[in-house]
């Protein structure tokens, strides 16, 4: 990877404002060429895109199906075995999006219903560190996701030409369809979870981008009446990623497209992120206090 500009030899916000004053620099930066100036402090130390794309090269997942995901830390190769997601988490999980998907089903027909609350199994935050951005010296970063189960790789060509076909339907058949996948837990891959990077690109790279393409780690932290944490490798795939398998590249589409049910179609398709689970925690205060629950203590 090309080695970008180092930090110092940018105009940082200070110098900046100190030659050009408060008033001035404020005046810039709420004009048209002081937006086009957005992204020099979301900027990452490496350079990591060719062409618009990339390739997140400290993951190896070409043993996922066999429960072996690598992945580059601390200069060395690591490998980790995945596991299955618990069977109280998907309980939960489960029961939980059904739940929002009854109340969404009120409100669209009328008979009541309300905004679905933003805990639940839907969001995450998602905690990464260990890249440099140009705004901040501290490497961690926290950030909320809306995350995915994973569809087995035996039936998602399938969902994909089901999803293809709803696009053209109103709501009703989407909830209807999204009902009858969660309604079984064996539709899932209970190895992975997955999201979206909706906002990284070669000139505005998020937090969550930098630090996973440099330390591939990851906890997300579930809260509702129950609060779980998943700790995982978390994988990016780019969209046209030829280095990666058949089945990563589905899981990008798939994911793009059930966010696409909800939200409309997107002006592009986004990078995913696959998370490949090695431990879950029940964070569940009182109860659970961050007990490790998968795999099982012994």
């Amino acid at each position: 990877m090309a080695e970008k500009e180092k930090p110092e030899e940018k105009l940082n916000r200070r110098q900046f404002l100190s030659k050009t004053g408060k008033l001035g620099g404020a005046l810039l930066l709420s004009s048209v060429a002081g937006r086009a100036l957005a992204g020099e402090w979301e900027q990452g130390m490496d350079e990591f895109w060719t062409e618009g794309s990339f390739h997140q090269a400290k993951v190896d997942a070409s043993q996922e199906a066999s429960g072996i995901i690598r992945a580059y830390l601390d200069g060395r190769w690591e490998e980790f075995r995945t596991l299955e997601l618990p069977q109280q988490f998907m309980d939960w999980n489960l029961s939980a999006r059904l739940d929002v998907l009854e109340n969404i089903s009120l409100m669209f027909s009328g008979e009541g219903g309300s905004p679905p609350s933003l805990a639940g199994p839907h969001n995450a935050a998602m905690a990464t560190w260990g890249a440099e951005r140009a705004d901040s010296r501290l490497e961690i970063n926290n950030a909320f996701k809306g995350m995915g189960l994973c569809p087995r790789r035996e039936i998602i060509k399938d969902l994909l030409e089901e999803m293809e076909n709803l696009l053209s339907g109103g709501m009703g058949p989407r909830l209807d369809y999204l009902v009858n996948l969660y309604s079984d837990a064996g539709n899932f891959d209970l190895t992975k979870m997955i999201s979206l990077e909706l906002y990284s690109t070669p000139e505005f790279e998020t937090h969550t981008f930098l630090n996973l393409m440099e330390r591939p780690t990851t906890s997300l932290v579930f809260l509702d009446s129950k609060s779980y944490e998943v700790r995982g490798i978390g994988q990016l795939i780019a969209p046209n990623d030829s280095e990666v398998s058949e089945y990563a590249l589905d899981i990008v589409k798939y994911t793009n497209m059930a966010h696409t049910l909800f939200h409309g179609e997107f002006p592009r398709m986004y990078p995913g992120i696959l998370v490949h689970i090695t431990a879950v925690f029940d964070n569940t205060p009182g109860s659970g206090r961050g007990v490790r629950i998968a795999p099982p203590l012994v």
